[in-house]
């Protein structure tokens, strides 16, 4: 977990190519929690924002989703990232983050 935790760190102090580089090297199956294991995805999924590749945050943030749905629903960053792909992402994630805002209970 203190690895997983590197990438909350990186990616607060707002260091995205080192929050990346730390997410890529955990294998999230070797998280024995199922909320750890989302939590660690979410974590990633703002790393990769922090760069503005929304088509990582979405893949993340489902994947997110499909470990631990609670984790993903009542997560700040999920919501509102979710909410604003939703309104403004580009067309080719447009679906995916619809489908990803109805499972989270975000309004669009």
């Amino acid at each position: 977990m203190v690895d997983a935790y590197a990438v909350t760190i990186h990616t607060d102090l707002m260091r995205a190519d080192e929050a990346v580089a730390a997410a890529n090297r955990i294998e999230p199956a070797s998280i024995p929690s199922a909320t750890r294991r989302s939590f660690h995805l979410i974590e990633a999924a703002r790393a990769h924002s922090l760069r503005r590749d929304n088509v990582a945050v979405v893949y993340l943030l489902n994947r997110s989703y499909t470990e631990s749905p609670e984790t993903t629903r009542f997560n700040v960053f999920a919501h509102s990232t979710v909410s604003e792909l939703t309104a403004s992402g580009s067309a080719v994630l447009r679906e995916d983050t619809r489908r990803l805002a109805q499972d989270l209970g975000v309004v669009v």
